[in-house]
């Protein structure tokens, strides 16, 4: 598990830092805490790495917004699946911009900071561990990063995941499928991990270990 954050202020990076490393060991977690006072090369690389992370973004940084950073996980490195809390010395809305961003929470720094940045975290902590396997039955959960595509059967209320180990079926509606795991939509009909893709054309999409499946 990683968690990034991001804050110019010295003494707020020490609170937030010390007080999720004081979470994470008390849970003997595997992880990886890194903090960054603006954006540079090394933050940039992070973000554009394939696994799923916790951040904390400062809204206004000195010369770099915060909801820019989150445009860029979001839109431009295409992570949909990390969990972005905002800090700000303000209460901010719920508005356009953050529900476009995915943005999970806002924590104020001027209220009862370090209290709602634990319980923020630990319940990060839970979606992540619950969000990194889908459940197809009772007896059955499947890991998510392992998924390649998922394909709606024709004339019925079943869809096919294809992993790189198997094929399953799972009575879910591919809408639900596709706001659970925020994959991409290629076709009415068919949702890809774009994790796992080499090649997407029109008619044709190869995934790592040479798993391919044709688009009509």
């Amino acid at each position: 598990m990683q968690i990034i954050i991001i804050e110019d202020e010295y003494s707020f990076n020490q609170i937030i830092y010390n007080s999720i490393n004081k979470i994470l060991i008390k849970k003997d977690l595997d992880y990886s805490l890194k903090t960054f006072k603006e954006y540079d090369d090394n933050l940039r690389k992070i973000i554009y790495n394939d696994d799923i992370k916790i951040y904390i973004i400062d809204l206004k940084l000195d010369g770099h917004s915060g909801y820019d950073i989150c445009r860029e996980i979001r839109e431009q490195a295409c992570d949909w699946n990390s969990i972005i809390i905002i800090s700000s010395v303000h209460n901010e809305k719920e508005n356009i911009v953050s529900l476009r961003l995915g943005i999970f929470t806002y924590l104020s720094k001027l209220c009862d900071f370090e209290s709602n940045l634990r319980e923020t975290i630990l319940f990060a902590i839970h979606i992540m561990k619950k969000n990194k396997f889908l459940k197809i039955n009772r007896d059955c959960e499947i890991s998510i990063k392992d998924i390649c595509y998922i394909l709606k059967e024709k004339n019925s209320k079943y869809c096919v995941i294809k992993t790189f180990y198997d094929e399953y079926r799972i009575r879910k509606s591919l809408k639900e499928l596709e706001h659970k795991l925020h994959f991409k939509k290629h076709k009415n009909y068919l949702l890809i991990n774009e994790n796992n893709t080499r090649i997407i054309e029109k008619n044709r999409i190869v995934f790592h270990h040479k798993i391919e499946i044709k688009c009509e």
